[in-house]
């Protein structure tokens, strides 16, 4: 499965000839797709949101991968203790603007939520920093 970038502040743009601006549409045109793209408010894996969008398992990992090589949904690593870490994913986008001009069309995809300071948060018990 193609891995997106972290994105960093700002839109993503994609334009004519970039493979991205049509997986992007094609992703959108698709009725599942957008039942993610609308249960991922919040990180879920996989299964989560095979769950919450009534999808088959298999079905939701074929829609995650198609959704993954678009910047509409973000993956990142749900940490365990126990070391059995799964992948999550989270919106990527809250606003699509398409622009028509003569050298093409043009999607300008941004996340208009406010972003906290990245952190990762461990609980780990009888540790010290002594």
């Amino acid at each position: 499965m193609k891995r997106n970038a972290v994105r960093t502040n700002g839109p993503t743009t994609v334009t004519e000839g970039d493979e991205t601006l049509d997986a992007t549409f094609e992703a959108l045109a698709d009725p599942d797709c957008r039942a993610i793209l609308s249960a991922a408010e919040t990180a879920m894996t996989t299964g989560e949101l095979a769950d919450a969008c009534d999808l088959a398992l298999s079905t939701a990992y074929r829609k995650v991968e198609r959704l993954s090589e678009t910047p509409l949904l973000n993956e990142g690593v749900r940490f365990d203790p126990n070391g059995d870490h799964a992948a999550e994913y989270t919106r990527g986008a809250t606003d699509a603007t398409v622009e028509l001009a003569d050298g093409g069309v043009t999607l300008t995809v941004a996340d208009e939520t406010p972003t906290e300071s990245p952190g990762i948060a461990l609980e780990a018990t009888g540790v010290s920093a002594d």
